[in-house]
This record gives structure tokens, C-alpha cells and sequence, in this order.
């Protein structure tokens, strides 16, 4: 029997492939396990589970609307977000906004699936939340498919680690949408793009930062030539813009203190340099203690999309001695400083984003940052 629901299981995952880019992303970044720990099916950010008895009889269809449902749930984020909500009140207004997405793409939803008419184009889950919370809506427990389960299993990621795998889930499956020419409007609710927006739009001042940054070398640079008389008084110093953006080095540091979250937001925050400085070129590194991968990058390449490796330690020489021979308008290296506390001077600006303590870096400038929200 159990071989019987696994090939049903893979042709849900077909199924909804051929629906949605989107939520089948989701679907095939999860696991998916088929055991009696569960009543019905549920969903903790990166695992789905099934009972083998509730999926008996389902259809394909059937299946593949179940399938996506818990995917939903991921994708909306539901149990990062629910915080001090009453558990049950949070999953059942999440399961009305899924089910009516459900309903209009053409799935069918279990008999004891919630769905009323009321929450439908325009509700959000917050909204069917504070809507059932002021009517006092009394909801049978025994009766409720509760799907939204803490805590990991063997295997399973737990706490911010848990967070960060499902934001990497989501972030994965809005690139492959987008690749696939599917117009994000139309295919992902608005709440769920505002997520995305949150996610991956820059939070760092980069216009601040760097035009300080690159305007303050440019003021030493001419503080060390004599002024010649030539020239007429009020001749005044280029700004960021006419001084010109060439060749940008960013560093990520990927040691095992970086986790996922952190990542994406590094590869966000370089999102929001190119596209706010558009410099000539630029070139990713991705290291630990060691160089893994350098990534050169136009404007066609999806920064967020670029696959990195590490875990090991942190060491910052590699990427200096490497930039010392691959010359570069200026290094900015993410990392959490937890490197070397010593490093020989060099002969290209360095700035260091990091978001640990306000540990000195060994050279040249750094900007301390919140989780990459707030420079301090």
C-alpha cells in the first residue's frame, strides 16, 4: 500500500507542476512523508506529512489540492508569522484564504476543509484573523484539519534554522516562476508578494553608504596632490556619479556563523548596489576559509538565485591576496568579523558589512549592521 501512495504522492507533484511553477517549487523542496504520526496531513515549513488512511481514495486531484494547500501554508509563511495569535483561530483563517485559492484554481478540497464565501478576493490571513477573533467564532476542534505543526522531525531544521530554510524555499520558487515568463501577479497572492518585497528589497542606505565610502577616498586621494594654481579656485570635487562605478568585489563570507537567512539577505543587499549604482562589473566571491567560487556578474544574472557552499571557518586573507591580484575599484566584504584580528595593510579600500558585535575590523572601514536593516 504504501508504494500505491508513493506513486500517487510523485503524480500530485506532476500534477501541480503542470498548475503553478510557484507552489510546485515549493512542493519539490519539501519532504514529504507518509506516516500515522499525523491524523490528516500537516505541515511544519519544510515537511509534509500524510496519513496513509486519509489519503486512501483521494484522487490525483484530490491529492494534488492537498498537496498544495500545505505548500500554501508555507508559502505564506504561516507559522513564522502567527507570534503570540491563537494557534487555532491563525490556522483556520490561513486555511480559509487557502482553500478559496484552491476552490477558484479548480482543486477539491476535503469535506472538513474550512471555506466560506465571505473570505474571499481582497481578505488577508491577518484580516480573516482579527475578523474571527471579534466575532468569537467557536470552532469544533475535533472536527478541524489543524495542519500547522512546530517543531521539526529527524532530519528536520528547528527554530531560526527552520526560518531561514523556508525563506530560502519561497525565494526559490518566486526565481523559477519569474523564469518561467509567469507574471508574479497573477500567480502569487498579494500577500505573499509583500512577503517577497520584504525578503528581498535592499534595507541597507547604499546610496549613503557607498557614495561616502567612495567620495571619501577620492577627497584623500587629491588632499595628497599640491593644488595647481592653473586651475581656477572653485573648481569643485567629482561626486559619486561622475566619478563612476567600475569594477565592485563583493566577499561572502558562507562560514558555519552565517546561517541561510543571513545569506539571502547579503545577496539581497548586492541586489540593491547593482541596481542603484549599475557599476560596470561586478564579481562575487563566495568564501570561508578558503575561496569556493568566484561569480562574475552582469545584469542579466539573478544574484539571488547563485547556489554557494562553506560551513567551515573564517579566514579573510584568501580573499585579499586574491583581489590583490584581480585589481577592483573596492572589496565590500559581509561577514560577522569572526576571522583573522590581524591583516597586512592593501592597496585597494575594503568595506566591511557586518552584523555581529561592534567588532573593529583589521582594515579599512565597516559599517555595523542589524540583520542588514539598520546601519549604525
Amino acid at each position: 500500500m504504501t508504494t500505491d501512495l508513493e506513486g500517487q504522492l510523485l503524480k500530485a507533484k506532476v500534477e501541480l507542476m503542470t498548475r503553478s511553477a510557484f507552489i510546485s517549487t515549493i512542493a519539490l523542496s519539501l519532504r514529504h512523508v507518509i506516516t500515522d504520526a499525523t491524523a490528516t496531513a500537516d505541515v511544519n515549513g519544510t515537511t509534509i506529512r500524510y496519513n496513509p488512511d486519509f489519503l486512501k481514495g483521494l484522487t490525483v486531484i484530490q491529492f494534488a489540492g492537498l498537496m498544495a494547500h500545505e505548500c500554501w501554508h508555507v508559502a505564506f509563511q504561516h507559522l513564522a508569522r502567527r507570534g503570540n495569535r491563537d494557534p487555532i483561530i491563525w490556522n483556520c483563517a490561513g486555511d480559509y484564504i487557502i482553500n478559496h485559492m484552491l476552490t477558484k484554481a479548480g482543486f477539491e478540497i476535503p469535506t472538513a476543509g474550512l471555506l466560506d464565501k465571505k473570505y474571499g478576493e481582497g481578505w488577508s490571513t491577518d484580516g480573516v484573523y482579527n475578523d474571527l477573533m471579534k466575532e468569537k467564532k467557536d470552532f469544533d476542534t475535533g472536527t478541524l484539519m489543524l495542519d500547522l505543526r512546530e517543531g521539526g522531525d529527524d532530519g528536520d531544521k528547528d527554530g531560526p534554522k527552520l526560518d531561514s530554510a523556508v525563506t530560502n524555499i519561497i525565494v526559490r520558487a518566486r526565481t523559477q516562476a519569474q523564469m518561467g515568463g509567469k507574471n508574479l501577479k497573477g500567480e502569487i497572492p498579494d500577500e505573499i508578494l509583500r512577503i517577497l518585497d520584504e525578503l528581498l528589497n535592499p534595507k541597507l542606505p547604499w546610496q549613503v553608504i557607498l557614495q561616502k565610502f567612495l567620495d571619501q577616498r577620492v577627497h584623500e586621494e587629491y588632499s595628497w596632490a599640491r593644488r595647481n594654481r592653473r586651475y581656477p579656485s572653485d573648481t569643485y570635487m567629482p561626486s559619486l556619479h561622475s566619478y563612476g562605478l567600475g569594477h565592485l568585489t563583493f566577499a561572502i563570507d558562507t562560514s558555519g556563523s552565517i546561517d541561510d537567512g543571513e545569506l539571502q539577505e547579503m545577496l539581497s543587499e548586492i541586489k540593491g548596489v547593482q541596481q542603484v549604482f549599475n557599476p560596470e562589473y561586478m564579481t562575487i566571491i563566495d568564501c570561508d576559509s578558503k575561496i569556493h567560487k568566484v561569480h562574475d556578474i552582469d545584469q542579466m544574472t539573478d544574484i539571488l538565485s547563485l547556489d554557494f557552499h562553506g560551513g567551515g571557518g573564517t579566514s579573510f586573507q584568501p580573499v585579499l591576496d586574491y583581489v590583490e591580484e584581480h585589481p577592483t575599484q573596492a572589496l565590500i566584504y559581509f561577514t560577522d568579523l569572526h576571522g583573522e584580528t590581524y591583516l597586512d595593510p592593501v592597496n585597494y579600500p575594503v568595506l566591511w558589512i557586518c552584523n555581529s558585535d561592534h567588532k573593529p575590523a583589521p582594515i579599512g572601514e565597516t559599517v555595523y549592521v542589524d540583520h542588514y536593516s539598520t546601519a549604525v
